[in-house]
């Protein structure tokens, strides 16, 4: 998923939001579905670039799931198609004003090493892509390497009442978090952290207040025990929880 800032067409306002981007290993097969099975037949082919996603749809209880119910205020699933949304109005936005920024916005990150390879497999069986122009494709050494599993997600805002989201992810093998801090007009920070007291520490040192916090995945017994912890965290620190 790759932040974006545009004008709503609905509502007018700019919002933040995002596009979904795919990566070189993910397969496409151009057979219909139907009972004769054309789709088992028909070889499945490597895209072998990144692509911007400017349509998903089919198997929608996966893309709820995984990327709608992650990203609750970014996506939503409307006429059975996966769609970013308007932060503030809620209608769906045209892929025609996220595709230059989710695509150059990838880019731009790639370039500094700030791009996450999440390896989440989805399939659909409705999807229209936008290939990269060839020569952009971001080398392998750009794509961090894998093993963090995101657990939470806070809205936060800042002393100047700008917005933005704070990621938490976890790496078992690693035995340390990482999080990951996306500001209103799509700058991302990572750091790492051996503990949970750790990122408390440096939310408070600077001044981010937290509005919301957000499960990665619904009845998910990791993310409801990261949860947990790291509210115990919070209140260590002298944090405040509103009922």
């Amino acid at each position: 998923m790759v932040p974006v800032s545009v004008d709503c067409p609905g509502c007018g306002a700019q919002t933040r939001s995002g596009g979904i981007v795919v990566g070189p290993s993910s397969l496409t097969n151009t057979s219909t579905i139907d009972l004769d099975g054309d789709l088992l037949k028909a070889p499945w082919v490597s895209l072998d670039s990144f692509a911007f996603v400017e349509s998903l749809a089919g198997r929608t209880e996966n893309v709820q799931r995984f990327i709608a119910n992650r990203y609750h205020s970014i996506f939503a699933v409307q006429d059975g198609r996966l769609k970013s949304v308007c932060e503030h109005c809620g209608d769906g936005l045209p892929a025609a004003a996220l595709r230059a920024p989710a695509m150059n916005g990838f880019v731009r990150l790639g370039r500094k090493k700030l791009v996450n390879n999440e390896g989440l497999t989805l399939f659909a069986s409705k999807v229209v892509l936008t290939e990269f122009h060839g020569g952009t494709l971001i080398g392998e050494a750009g794509l961090r390497d894998g093993g963090y599993s995101l657990l939470l997600l806070c809205d936060a805002e800042d002393g100047r009442n700008q917005t933005g989201v704070i990621e938490i992810w976890h790496s078992v093998a690693r035995n340390e978090y990482a999080i990951v801090i996306k500001g209103h007009e799509g700058e991302v920070q990572l750091v790492n952290y051996e503990d949970l007291e750790q990122v408390v520490d440096d939310i408070a040192r600077v001044g981010l207040a937290l509005t919301q916090l957000h499960l990665a995945q619904d009845r998910s017994p990791y993310c409801e025990l990261a949860r947990d912890l790291f509210l115990d965290a919070l209140k260590g620190a002298g944090y405040e929880q509103d009922e």
